[in-house]
């Protein structure tokens, strides 16, 4: 009975910490959370912070979250931002999380590159597209093997089998 006390206490400290940080800690972006068929955002206290709207969505990266909408394989990818607020319309076939500021998106079967605002910063042509990492990405081309590209979409390291 002694030890049980000093747990309660200790439990109760966290609680009251945790209340008095808020709802949400700066710079903790909300996190996707089902409800009644459809995905919204949650912040760490569990209130939906953006209401349940989408078919699919992920993580939140670089302030943009990629969201799904329609059923698959019918589906189409775009980005909302923090708000909730769709930044970049539902277009893509495919979507990617950001990283130094583009996306991998995927059109037709091919993958590219967006930036933030959705404009096209290199066009689809690749069978696989990483993250930007050291400000290049690697890319594939089935029959041509492997290379780095720059955010230009020029080949800093060329495609070798």
């Amino acid at each position: 009975m002694g030890m049980k006390l000093p747990f309660i206490l200790l439990v109760a400290a966290v609680l009251a910490l945790a209340a008095a940080e808020g709802p949400q800690k700066a710079g903790e972006p909300p996190t996707p959370f089902p409800k009644k068929g459809k995905y919204g955002y949650r912040d760490r206290v569990g209130e939906f912070v953006i209401d349940p709207q989408f078919d699919y969505a992920g993580d939140f990266s670089e302030g943009l979250a990629v969201v799904g909408l329609g059923k698959f394989p019918a589906t189409k990818w775009g980005y909302i931002n923090l708000k909730g607020q769709v930044v970049i319309p539902a277009q893509y076939d495919g979507a990617h999380d950001f990283s130094e500021g583009m996306a991998a998106i995927s059109i037709g079967g091919k993958l590219g590159y967006i930036d933030r605002t959705g404009k096209l910063a290199v066009p689809p042509q690749f069978d696989e597209a990483q993250k930007f990492s050291g400000g290049r990405a690697r890319v594939r081309i089935i029959k041509s093997g492997y290379g780095y590209i720059n955010k230009a979409g020029e080949f800093v390291v060329p495609l070798q089998l």
